[in-house]
């Protein structure tokens, strides 16, 4: 399977990862072409797909303008020490808005200014007309992306350039040029593309490209969906955990995983990985015993539950109190590629808590909806959140799309590690 073949590569493609400038909105693959004997050399591959494109004199000018913008914004939230702080960024957005610019955030935490002119540039692209625009990606840390696209006979090429703010001034990072592989602006309002971006020995990488998959929202989202998925979905998320992929409620809290529930809250009470997540003991068939007095606070300031419903759901010895706790080993690491949440409305229930109504989004697999799911939170007097109950409506239809791996149960723990 696919997925278990990057995993054996996992760690190495994280580091190449960490080498690439990436915006928030994008992720990648590595090219695994020129293994094959039968296949043309890389030579032969460039000069085939070399694509030729250049800005033209209103581009120029229009990147010159944007830079500028950028810079200003970025000099000042530098001095109060707020560059990567969200109203910055929303700021900077509508600044570039206000001057005509199709701007977004590279994590789609705020509406596209002038999204109209891209919609505009996607049924170019489907009628296999010409046309051109610019979209500007904000970024946290100080830095941006210009890309200037242009379309002829349903192709689309890109200008990508990626620039970094540093001792005053906007410095160009990097710089590609790519035909779009895949693009499609879809029916919930997302524009989805992907292409190649070439290193050309800039990074000592086995690969000689990676893919850069894209996602921009479009089509403008109401503000409070915005905020509740700041406050209430995001902070989970469906990175190592099942929370929202199974269906539970306070009644019946089925498969939910309480030990990848505890890593989630346990980090969020500890300010990192603390003492009993897998950062401390990957690999090692570590097993802890943890106290009752420390395991329960942290699942029931987010549930409510009794401790006889969280015993029954875990290893828990009763004549010592406490619970067995094993950290994610090296077979239960992930798909290091991971979909987002997005909240795209909410119901207020009689009883006080909120329905909020999810969905979805997989950049890398070019899905603007995995799923969709319902989470009902309610708002604790201490100004805590509990997490009331998740019900999947539109489940993934795709086992090649998941990216989640379960804990090992006890009997395969006890097969790998039980001699040890």
């Amino acid at each position: 399977m696919k997925k278990s073949v990057f995993l054996k590569s996992g760690f190495v493609a994280i580091g190449i990862l960490l080498a690439v400038n990436m915006s928030g909105c994008s992720s990648f693959t590595e090219n695994e072409s020129g293994n094959i004997d039968t296949q043309p050399s890389q030579q032969e591959r460039e000069n085939a797909n070399k694509i030729t494109m250049k800005r033209n004199e209103t581009e120029e000018k229009e990147a010159k303008e944007i830079l500028e913008i950028c810079c200003q914004a970025c000099e000042k939230a530098t001095k109060e020490d707020k560059l990567n702080d969200l109203e910055m960024i929303r700021g900077l957005v509508t600044n570039l808005g206000e001057k005509g610019y199709t701007a977004v955030d590279s994590e789609n935490q705020i509406n596209m200014t002038e999204y109209e002119k891209l919609q505009q540039f996607c049924e170019t692209v489907k009628a296999k007309k010409k046309g051109r625009m610019t979209v500007v990606e904000v970024t946290k840390n100080g830095s941006c992306t210009i890309r200037n696209m242009e379309t002829q006979d349903g192709n689309v090429n890109i200008i990508r350039s990626y620039y970094v703010y540093e001792e005053g001034e906007m410095d160009q990072s990097s710089e590609d040029i790519y035909r779009a592989e895949s693009w499609e602006y879809t029916e919930n309002g997302y524009l989805m593309f992907s292409g190649w971006l070439a290193f050309e020995g800039s990074y000592e990488v086995t690969r000689d490209k990676m893919m850069e998959y894209t996602a921009y929202r479009v089509l403008p989202l109401d503000e409070t969906c915005r905020e509740l998925n700041r406050k209430y979905i995001l902070p989970i998320g469906y990175e190592r955990n099942n929370m929202f992929l199974t269906d539970w409620s306070e009644e019946d809290f089925g498969e939910l995983d309480f030990y990848d529930a505890f890593d989630l809250f346990y980090r969020e009470n500890h300010m990192g990985n603390g003492d009993f997540t897998a950062g401390m003991a990957m690999g090692t068939s570590a097993v802890y015993l943890i106290s009752k007095e420390k395991f329960e606070p942290v699942i029931m300031s987010k549930f409510r539950i009794s401790s006889e419903v969280l015993q029954s759901k875990t290893v828990y010895y009763p004549e010592e109190e406490v619970y067995e706790y094993k950290p994610r080993g090296f077979e239960e690491v992930e798909y290091p590629e991971y979909p987002y949440p997005e909240v795209i409305g909410y119901t207020r229930n009689n009883d006080g808590t909120l329905t909020l109504n999810v969905q979805v989004v997989f950049p890398y697999r070019g899905l603007s909806k995995v799923s969709i799911h319902e989470v009902t939170v309610r708002d604790t007097e201490d100004g805590g959140i509990q997490y009331v109950a998740n019900h999947v409506i539109e489940p993934i239809n795709d086992s090649e799309i998941g990216w989640h791996v379960p804990r090992l149960t006890r009997a395969e723990w006890e097969e790998l590690y039980g001699g040890n």
